[in-house]
């Protein structure tokens, strides 16, 4: 499976939607700020359905990235749980929901629009080997080509 491009921006990034942030360095969910309590599985699922933003996410991979592959769950169980407790942490309501989606017998989808702040590329140093390279060029007073 391909890595997204949010996938990869948001390795230690916060991801901003609505009143939230979902920081992955701090490994925490935030509204306007204040930590909010999320379990680690919850907070496991709710990091895959952001980094999907908008694409269907099957039960069969909730299951893998979120308890491992040979791990034994009561999988409808464990994932209506998980996702029982996201829409607790986030408000969001099931009937009319603004962030987690249910695709019926398939999986779930992460609906809200999200914000990825935007980081300028560090400086890069000069390049020993083209420095080396402008100097072999350069006339020295000693030795005048």
């Amino acid at each position: 499976m391909a890595v997204s491009p949010l996938a990869f921006r948001m390795a230690e990034e916060t991801i901003r939607f609505d009143d939230f942030e979902l920081d992955r360095g701090a490994f925490e969910l935030r509204r306007k700020g204040r930590a909010v309590r999320l379990e680690r599985i919850p907070l496991e699922l709710l990091f895959l359905l952001v980094e999907r933003k908008g694409l269907l996410v099957g039960r069969e991979e909730i299951l893998e990235r979120v308890w491992g592959k040979d791990v034994f769950v009561d999988a409808d169980n464990s994932i209506n749980t998980a996702v029982r407790k996201i829409r607790q942490a986030l408000e969001d309501n099931p009937e009319a929901p603004r962030f987690v989606q249910t695709v019926p017998g398939k999986g779930y989808r992460f609906a809200a629009s999200v914000v990825v702040p935007v980081t300028s590329p560090a400086p890069r140093a000069a390049e020993p080997v083209a420095e080396a390279k402008n100097q072999a060029k350069k006339p020295s007073a000693e030795h005048p080509l």
